[in-house]
């Protein structure tokens, strides 16, 4: 027999073996350890973090739409039963006269027949006395008709007048004796005994098969002594159409029971009624044979829960019950069921796909990171910074890279190359956009967005006179200059210049990068434009060179902006009726000479911030539709902003006479400011309009707009 001493654990040399190789590992193995241990504890950690954040905050988001819903549905159909409720109520004012009457040519007919046409959730409107006389109208389904009612001689004699939908007469039919009295029916018993508005419990009506609910509203003498009842029938279909339309999730239910575990209002309506004994009546929800209704019902009875979870034949629900206020007046509850996975299936199948992924990812990280790390990690690092120099546009630095490998020097040297060719084509391409799109995250594809942008648009005047006199090759250049101080303040004031057409500049804010000061800015860089090319002016006349004297225009307005053209050749621009609009306000200045026009939607933002002069109401040729345009005068903090307001709000006045076509009065006005202000030609030009007006006085369809006929 072996000695127990002589025997050595097997497990000791294997241990010892492992910590050997663990005090002298590699970086690379350490790199290589730390790298397969961060991905798959953030893996881990990420994914259940993930997935039970995402589901509590789905759960919470779910709670709170369901609770908003509810209380959606409730305002609805309170509203809808309400609205019966004064109908009625209001009734009683028509049928308080002593001398009413019930037949069927009467005021009191129209006036039945008025209301169901006006309410569609109204079946029937009727009134009944206390002799027994009826007068009702009737609209159910194509049936529309007036039925009166008369006691003679202990006999109810019934005439019934039928309608098509236009109210043209169709025909009539009288009936002996209907034994009909509405003294007997519930809803007059119950507002009689009541003495005020009485709801009748919901029951299925009787002309038409469907569920309703009936109110009562009694009418009395000046004496105190009960004079009739006025009541109106709802008919529930219409809560069942609602909640039809209620799109809560793929397999989502919504519902509406009454203090009697009935239901009120079902999705299917035709699911909801049952037959017994010839007798046609509402199921409850247990009786509808679905699990997960009545697994909700019984856990809402026992629990009282307004939101809860549950499980029904294997499935997850999430339920909510919501009580109607006590002002509705009945004990009503509204009702949603849907599966969880409805929304949380979706985060389910996610999470398989990055745990799959994760576990490719992490073989391939195993083998390739011991190979990698040591080898690539440091000139990988440097031609990060590299490319991120180049993201931003930074084409001038330069970081020395060395390294062995091949594929490293090979990008090193694809990195230099596309320095220079972007520091090339940086001339052609606006340096400013490209950062914009950068930092907007937007990807470089064919399509566009809606938003809201500042469209810019310059012309010089007269330019075609200007182009003639000047060789090509110097208006190039006297061009170039030009385009060059106002491209920069508008890249300065955060603005996106699009092209350049011939002499005009189009330009916009707001876009890529989203602005919420876009109007500011852009009436701020119109400005500023206008200034500096005084200043150009002043230098080129020094130099015996032709000024050139611009006009802009201004609109705001939601365009689609993105990238537009081929695959091949993009270019980021704005489409959209705005960008007409506020080309063809740039033009808009010729008729009132002025330099810088905004229409009111830019108007709209900028006018605490900005002195503006309104110019007139212009109809543009091809848009029926008129605009409110503004003449941009200056900003508040201007040395010259006070005169100027002086001006606006003395033109605003005169304008406000001219409107009302008091011609005289705004000449005289108009006449005033051109007094104080020589040089205002917009004032001149209305007077000439007021002259022309009291000479000859435009027609009543004269509305202030001006149209233009050119473009």
């Amino acid at each position: 027999m072996q000695n127990n001493e002589d025997v050595k654990p097997i497990g000791l040399p294997v241990i010892h073996s492992l910590l050997k190789i663990l005090k002298k590992r590699t970086f690379k193995v350490d790199i290589v350890f730390v790298f397969i241990s961060l991905i798959v504890a953030t893996v881990v950690l990420l994914a259940f973090f993930s997935y039970s954040g995402n589901k509590l905050s789905t759960l919470t988001l779910i709670r709170g739409n369901f609770a908003e819903e509810a209380e959606s549905v409730i305002d609805k159909t309170d509203n809808y039963m309400r609205a019966a409720q004064r109908t009625a109520e209001i009734a009683t004012e028509r049928f308080d006269d002593p001398d009413v009457r019930l037949g069927l040519d009467t005021e009191e007919a129209k006036y039945l027949l008025k209301i169901i046409m006006t309410y569609p959730q109204i079946g029937l409107c009727y009134y009944g006395d206390e002799q027994g006389n009826f007068l009702q109208a009737a609209h159910l389904g194509n049936d529309l008709y007036v039925k009166s009612i008369r006691q003679i001689d202990g006999k109810a004699v019934t005439n019934f007048r039928y309608f098509d939908l236009d109210l043209n007469k169709v025909r009539e039919e009288s009936l002996a004796d209907t034994k009909y009295d509405p003294r007997e029916r519930p809803w007059y018993k119950g507002a009689k005994a009541t003495g005020k508005t009485f709801w009748t419990d919901p029951y299925i009506f009787f002309e038409n098969g469907e569920p309703g609910i009936t109110v009562a509203c009694p009418v009395y003498n000046k004496d105190k002594t009960l004079r009739g009842i006025v009541a109106t029938d709802i008919i529930l279909g219409g809560l069942s159409k609602f909640l039809k339309n209620i799109d809560i999730s793929t397999n989502g239910l919504v519902f509406i029971l009454d203090e009697k575990e009935q239901l009120i209002a079902y999705p299917d309506p035709k699911r909801m009624l049952t037959v017994e004994n010839g007798i046609t009546r509402s199921l409850k929800p247990r009786e509808l044979k679905i699990p997960c209704v009545t697994e909700a019902v019984r856990n809402y009875e026992d629990k009282g829960d307004v939101f809860f979870t549950y499980q029904a034949a294997g499935t997850e629900y999430l339920a909510c019950f919501k009580e109607f206020p006590p002002e509705f007046g009945k004990k009503w509850r509204f009702s949603i069921i849907a599966p969880v996975d409805d929304f949380i299936g979706p985060m389910k199948n996610t999470l398989r796909e990055v745990l799959f992924l994760s576990l490719c990812i992490l073989i391939a990280s195993a083998l390739m990171a011991g190979w990698l790390a040591r080898r690539i990690s440091r000139p990988i690092e440097q031609l990060a910074a590299e490319v991120l120099e180049v993201k931003n546009f930074n084409l001038d630095s330069r970081t020395e890279i060395n390294s062995h490998i091949n594929e490293i020097q090979t990008m090193d040297a694809a990195i230099r190359a596309m320095k220079n060719s972007l520091k090339a084509f940086k001339v052609y391409v606006p340096a400013t956009l490209v950062k914009q799109l950068i930092e907007s995250g937007e990807n470089v594809t064919i399509g566009g967005k809606d938003r809201e942008l500042t469209l810019f648009f310059s012309d010089i005047a007269d330019f075609t006179s200007i182009s003639e006199s000047i060789p090509p090759k110097d208006l190039m250049l006297h061009l170039s200059e030009y385009f060059e101080t106002v491209a920069q303040i508008i890249e300065s004031e955060k603005g996106t210049v699009d092209k350049f057409i011939g002499d005009a500049v189009m330009a916009f804010w707001g876009a890529p990068i989203v602005n919420d000061d876009h109007a500011a800015m852009a009436c701020r860089a119109a400005l500023r434009c206008q200034k500096a090319i005084e200043v150009l002016n002043r230098e080129w006349e020094k130099k015996g060179m032709r000024p050139f004297h611009t006009r802009i225009g201004l609109h705001t307005s939601y365009n689609v902006v993105g990238n537009m053209g081929s695959k091949q050749r993009m270019n980021y621009t704005v489409l959209g009726e705005g960008v007409n609009l506020a080309s063809r306000l740039e033009g808009v200045n010729k008729i009132y000479s002025t330099s810088i026009i905004i229409s009111k939607s830019t108007h709209r933002y900028v006018q605490n911030r900005f002195v503006c002069r309104i110019l007139d109401q212009i109809a543009v040729k091809g848009n029926s539709q008129s605009v409110v345009i503004y003449e941009l005068l200056a900003e508040n903090s201007s040395p010259q902003s006070d005169k100027l307001r002086i001006l606006s709000d003395r033109f605003q006045d005169a304008y406000n006479l001219y409107l009302k076509r008091e011609w005289k009065k705004a000449k005289e006005l108009f006449q005033s400011v051109l007094h104080d202000f020589p040089e205002d030609k917009v004032s001149l030009l209305y007077t000439d309009r007021c002259d022309k007006y009291l000479n000859h006085e435009p027609d009543e369809s004269w509305n202030g707009i001006t149209r233009l006929e050119s473009k």
